[in-house]
């Protein structure tokens, strides 16, 4: 693997564990100094520590990314932890939870939305600043395209960020800055346990069920990793994508084609 980004940095939000830890180790492994933003800074500290022990550079800032006075903070931050501004900006930070479409509350729908559309949304407004030549990629998720009769706050949530990516790619292109979307599918990480507990129960089924049928209809027969979607982040920030703004890559096993 090469060091691409060498001397240059990145953020990653919500990348304490998860998805946006596999995003993170592998931009670190590709030789950008790495911050760790999560709203949970312990959590957050403890994934810099293993990247820094397995030979990265990497620091953790405590971000909540629906608050605009958290994000008024983040600058001085990552000056603090490195020296210099960012280069590469990562809007990963989400939420999920499973309801009937027709019983989704309020509450739910504003947590949801909450984190992951308002929280993109200030995340780009924050990755405006950076200089020309620097990159952003939003998490989204197929979800925002297809849609589903037991996560509809979800799925509009995440459509919400697809369109925000075409909005942004069209109001930073001037400045230089690219922005792309890279959208999983299943993706195995320990919150998979308990979306499969939530599903199972909503189905009427036993624990278990609910995941095994979603592998199943994948076409390349499994669930996909951290990885997988890490792998795709790099390539859209490097200047292997130099001339890709706007669009979004599925990282699904085929769940969405074309």
């Amino acid at each position: 693997m090469t060091r691409r980004f060498e001397n240059r940095v990145a953020l990653v939000t919500g990348a304490a564990q998860g998805i946006g830890a596999g995003i993170a180790t592998r931009l670190a492994a590709d030789g950008a100094r790495v911050i760790i933003a999560d709203v949970n800074l312990p959590e957050a500290r403890a994934m810099a520590n293993r990247i820094n022990a397995e030979g990265g550079e990497s620091a953790a800032v405590e971000l909540d990314v629906v608050d605009p006075d958290s994000f008024s903070r983040l600058n001085d931050s990552v000056l603090a932890a490195f020296g210099g501004p960012l280069d590469f900006f990562v809007c990963n930070a989400g939420v999920q939870t499973f309801q009937k479409a027709v019983d989704v509350t309020v509450d739910e729908w504003d947590r949801v939305l909450d984190v992951n559309a308002r929280g993109t949304l200030l995340s780009m407004q924050a990755a405006a600043s950076m200089p020309a030549g620097s990159s952003v990629v939003a998490i989204a998720s197929i979800q925002g395209r297809l849609g589903g009769p037991y996560y509809p706050h979800y799925s509009a949530s995440k459509a919400a960020v697809l369109s925000l990516v075409k909005s942004f790619a069209l109001a930073l292109a001037p400045g230089g800055i690219r922005v792309n979307a890279v959208a999983p599918g299943i993706v195995d990480t320990p919150l998979w346990d308990e979306a499969d507990r939530m599903l199972s129960a909503l189905k009427g089924e036993a624990p278990g069920v609910a995941r095994a049928e979603r592998i199943a209809s994948v076409p390349l027969g499994r669930a996909g990793t951290p990885a997988d979607v890490a792998a795709a982040v790099s390539f859209l920030l490097s200047e292997d994508a130099s001339y890709i703004t706007g669009e979004c890559i599925h990282v699904c096993g085929g769940d969405v084609m074309l």
